[in-house]
């Protein structure tokens, strides 16, 4: 299984140098490149502005090449679900269909309504009652959650070339942070009698990513550990972590693939103080995939299942941070150190022993 998610353009480019402009309060909307854009400055310079617009989406662009702008609101207005069903019909026209739940507005296939939007909204509402007994109180989205679901691979490839998205081969899904949209296919091409898993899979990974930066686990606007992002998602993999009511033992909180990829490295060698390294830095994720995903998922496990209200309220110092702020490997590793302490070799140990003894 591949997903991905797709970090802001140009993500060494997207942190302010100088000081921004704190957001604003009121609305306004420009034209920007032929584009009518409406919705709340969250930070401005003389030569870069990032728009958050009503539908969710984020903005980037010269406000030297905006014309027409004025205030439309002394406060930002989200598209309501009418609104934004609306819009993505002229988007995506009849080729799809769009439905919608408490939360959620999914594009899909026609004909396949009963297939997507639900499994979107009851991981949302998992999600949130997994942390919920932890103590984090979540923030409600101020505007629907949207997936676009398309009809092969094809489909989706295409599109996401199209918007300048650059895929892996075989991803299968992925998280846009500056849309705040999923996208993935339908890994069955529309057979009813074709095996789901993987589509059921990708969902659940793809959206754990869109729940945790939409109600105040991640923030989308401030530098995330991709450790601390990539883990949380991989752990929801498991069935006793995303459906907690109906499986309760800690075998079925395990995903047994990055279990499996896990101990693999620990029989090669894994090199000392990994996990100084993987707090740290997002290094390893360039370097070597396949054991960042599994040090991430394994972190995160142990530090849910043993340090519980910690994690949450590292979660929190983290999505607290300023908005289009640079996060240095220092900043990094004194943030986790002031809620797990600073004995990182001694942390090292009893996760690595934790890990060696769970079954």
């Amino acid at each position: 299984m591949k997903y991905a998610i797709q970090w802001m353009a140009a993500a060494a480019a997207l942190w302010f140098t100088a000081e921004p402009a704190p957001a604003a309060e009121f609305m306004f909307r420009a034209l920007v490149d032929g584009q009518m854009l409406e919705g709340q400055p969250l930070a401005w310079s003389d030569t870069e502005m990032f728009l958050l617009g009503r539908d969710g989406q984020l903005h980037e662009f010269d406000p030297r090449d905006a014309s027409e702008g004025e205030k439309t609101s002394p406060r930002f207005v989200a598209y309501s679900m009418p609104e934004m069903k609306r819009e993505l019909y002229r988007e995506f026209g009849d080729a799809l269909d769009v439905t919608t739940t408490l939360h959620y507005i999914v594009v899909h296939p026609r004909g396949e309504a009963d297939a997507w939007a639900q499994r979107f909204e009851d991981l949302y509402r998992w999600c949130l009652a997994y942390f919920r007994v932890r103590g984090f109180r979540p923030q409600e989205p101020p505007y629907p959650l949207v997936a676009i679901v398309y009809r092969n691979q094809g489909d989706y490839y295409r599109a996401a070339s199209a918007s300048g998205t650059p895929l892996m081969p075989g991803t299968l899904g992925h998280y846009d942070l500056n849309t705040n949209r999923v996208y993935l296919y339908d890994i069955t091409n529309g057979d009813s009698d074709a095996d789901w898993s993987e589509n059921a899979a990708t969902i659940i990974h793809e959206a754990t990513h869109q729940t945790a930066f939409n109600v105040g686990l991640h923030s989308r606007f401030a530098e995330s550990p991709r450790w601390l992002v990539e883990g949380l998602a991989t752990m929801f993999e498991a069935r006793g972590v995303w459906n907690s009511q109906s499986f309760h033992s800690l075998k079925d909180r395990l995903n047994q693939g990055r279990l499996a990829d896990f101990r693999a490295l620990v029989a090669k060698g894994r090199p000392p103080m990994t996990m100084a390294a993987l707090i740290a830095s997002d290094r390893l994720f360039r370097v070597s995939p396949a054991a960042a995903y599994a040090e991430a998922w394994a972190l995160t496990l142990y530090l849910c299942e043993t340090r519980p209200r910690q994690y949450v309220e590292y979660l929190a110092k983290v999505a607290n941070r300023p908005m289009f702020s640079e996060y240095p490997d220092v900043e990094r590793v004194a943030d986790f150190m002031s809620i797990f302490g600073r004995d990182l070799k001694q942390l090292e140990a009893n996760y690595l022993a934790w890990m060696a003894e769970i079954k």
